[in-house]
């Protein structure tokens, strides 16, 4: 019986000793995960329950793997060795985990470490996943390194030292679906690089020195991102049987002097072309009068197709052309481009913008001609139907038609900022040369006039436009009429005004139940409308402006909803804000700069408003009673010694007679 016993105490006590070794490690356990990232980790450690499947320990101080004690842990599906200091991989350390399915040995040293002929990874025949970025790793290393992955789908090699891609960089890795090459040294891709990934929907060359793609051919390919290389041509092979299904091809921040050559792309979605030395050529000018032929090399058309049955870019639902030196956009360039949602042009060189054709882009939901020169545009009627938003700031619009923007049938925002677009009074009213209508576009929402040199706002000028969002800031000299805003009561969320030297202000803002915002920054108002019942407003922008009260009676209405007051820049007084001292001490109201907040006792005395006490109020409420009283009784003793001494002048005058006589 004893010997029984002794028998079992050897068998539990290296488990107990275990348990107890396990108990003190550092590692984090959450069913079959540990996590011991960041520890300051040597080695692997070797006191992990043997059956876990997921093993992080990234950012340590590992130096190498070796395949004891990593054997140890047979169950492993993933392993993330990412952010450590590995520089040796010991042959087969990899291989004794069988189920082992994703790997990270990102930002290590693998480079530093690997000889001439040395081993790589492996074979691993279950591994879906794979990270080597960061490694330093150059082309010959990298094919070495590779080995055979039958399963592997994901793969990244970005920041490292790539140059080159040959015919045998990927042929241990069949069934590749994404790679990511981005910030490599890449300037050759040997034809045939990418042949043995028949499978490849997902790839990056992002950050490279590529300077040509003049024979693209992987039609497999659903996503390829070149920006930030140094592309000055981009053309697909010429196979006319070939089906491409590339829907997302980005092309920015490249060299570009032409618009690319995509008409073997019928399935392209997204494009993007910014940031680039892209001019479009010369279409057709007006009149039927002849123009400069299209550069050498150029199509007909920039979107024309070499098959007059095919119909290119027909399903292209986004177009960047931003930061070009596009001067024109040539008749016809877009009209192909039936899908369109949206099209961006902004900081290129436009002097004019025409879409007057009827069912013009009949998809478009934003057009961005923002920061261009912009002196024409044209939107004929029926033209730009589904169009929501048009950014148009800092062009330079000025005589525009009146009804420019009546016939957007869907146009919610409208962004004319930096422009000298100058706004008609209402329906009815007389209408100044080159002012443009915003009245009767029930679909608009938001509107922004800012830096438009706008003179008057004429009273209807909104009427029939339901606007959530005004804004009229830095028009200097600005004249808002009584009634400029009527219409708008039930509407408008958000109102601009800031920095307009308004004096006055001719609008019944209680009336305004939906205002939630509301900006007056940068004018020269000293009153407010009184708000005597509970409105929505939330934020009050009152800075730089001349107030020195804000009475109770008057803001007792914004109690309620009131979140936030800016107030910084008035000559407010130290007495008499009551109510802006209680909503301090409350905190109800977010106060800007509430310990800096200044007000003046007097016209001479600086504090600061949160340190203000209803004594000090009383105490100079006091000493101006007694300024009062004793100026009163020296106005009143000098009134006496005046008539006193009057009296006596008379009687002295009468004495002098009588005794003469």
């Amino acid at each position: 019986m004893c010997r029984q016993i002794l028998l079992l105490l050897a068998v539990l006590t290296p488990g107990l000793a275990t348990s107890q070794r396990w108990d003190k490690m550092p590692c984090k356990m959450v069913d079959k995960e540990v996590s011991c990232q960041g520890l300051g980790l040597l080695q692997v450690p070797s006191l992990l329950p043997p059956d876990i499947e997921a093993l992080d320990l990234s950012r340590n101080q590992l130096r190498s793997v070796l395949a004891a004690p990593l054997g140890f842990y047979t169950a492993l599906h993933r392993l993330d060795l990412s952010a450590n200091e590995i520089d040796f991989l010991q042959p087969g350390a990899l291989q004794a985990l069988p189920r082992l399915e994703h790997l990270n040995l990102a930002h290590n040293h693998l480079a530093a470490g690997s000889e001439p002929g040395g081993g790589g990874l492996g074979p691993l025949p279950r591994l879906a996943a794979l990270d080597l970025s960061g490694n330093s790793l150059y082309s010959e290393l990298l094919e070495r390194l590779l080995g055979e992955a039958p399963a592997l789908r994901a793969l990244s090699l970005a920041e490292n030292s790539l140059t080159r891609l040959t015919r045998r960089t990927f042929r241990g890795v069949p069934a590749l679906e994404r790679l990511d090459l981005h910030s490599n040294v890449l300037m050759d891709i040997e034809e045939g690089a990418f042949d043995a990934l028949p499978r490849l929907a997902h790839l990056n060359l992002s950050r490279n020195s590529l300077t040509c793609i003049s024979d693209f051919r992987l039609q497999q390919l659903r996503v390829l991102d070149l920006s930030s290389n140094s592309i000055e041509a981009f053309q697909t092979a010429p196979e006319p049987r070939a089906r491409y299904q590339l829907t997302w091809l980005d092309l920015r921040e490249n060299k570009l002097l032409r618009f690319p050559d995509l008409a073997g792309l019928p399935s392209l979605a997204f494009l993007n072309v910014s940031n680039n030395l892209i001019r479009l050529p010369a279409g057709p000018a007006r009149g039927g009068e002849s123009v400069p032929a299209p550069a050498e090399g150029w199509p007909a058309s920039p979107l024309s197709n070499r098959s007059a049955r095919a119909h290119p870019l027909a399903q292209l639902l986004n177009l960047d052309l931003s930061y070009n030196e596009i001067e024109q956009v040539p008749e016809g360039f877009l009209e192909r481009l039936t899908s369109l949602r949206s099209l961006n042009l902004s900081r290129n060189c436009l002097r004019a913008f025409e879409a007057r054709r009827a069912g013009a882009l009949p998809c478009l939901g934003l057009l961005d001609l923002s920061h261009n020169a912009l002196e024409v545009l044209e939107l004929g009627a029926g033209a730009l139907g589904a169009l929501r938003t048009l950014l148009l700031q800092e062009n330079a619009l000025r005589q525009l038609p009146a009804d420019a923007f009546a016939g957007l049938a869907s146009l919610q925002r409208l962004n004319l900022r930096g422009n000298r677009v100058r706004p008609c009074g209402g329906p009815g009213a007389p209408a100044p040369s080159g002012c443009v209508a915003f009245s009767g576009i029930p679909s608009l929402r938001v509107l922004s006039l800012v830096d438009n040199e706008v003179g008057t706002l004429g009273a209807g000028a909104f009427l029939g436009t339901p606007l959530t969002e005004l804004d009229l800031s830095a028009n200097p000299g600005l004249q808002v009429a009584a009634g400029a805003l009527a219409g708008l009561e039930a509407s408008l969320e958000v109102l601009e005004l800031q920095g307009n030297g308004l004096t006055t202000l001719q609008v019944d803002l209680p009336c305004f139940s939906c205002l939630k915002r509301l900006n007056l920054a940068e004018n020269r108002l000293s009153r407010l409308p009184a708000w005597t019942q509970a409105v929505s407003l939330e934020v009050l922008d009152l800075r730089n402006n001349s107030f020195s009260l804000l009475p109770g009676s008057a803001m007792g209405g914004l109690e309620p909803s009131l979140r936030r007051l800016y107030l910084q820049g008035n000559p407010l007084s130290c007495c008499g804000n009551g109510w802006l001292a209680a909503q301090l001490h409350r905190g109800r109201v977010d106060v800007d700069a509430r310990r800096g907040l200044i007000c003046r006792f007097g016209s001479q005395e600086e504090v600061a408003l949160s340190h203000v006490r209803p004594e000090d109020c009383e105490k100079g409420e006091l000493r101006n009673v007694n300024l009062i009283v004793i100026l009163t009784f020296a106005v009143v003793s000098a009134a006496l010694l005046t008539t006193l001494a009057t009296c006596c002048v008379v009687r002295r005058q009468k004495f002098s007679q009588q005794y003469k006589a």
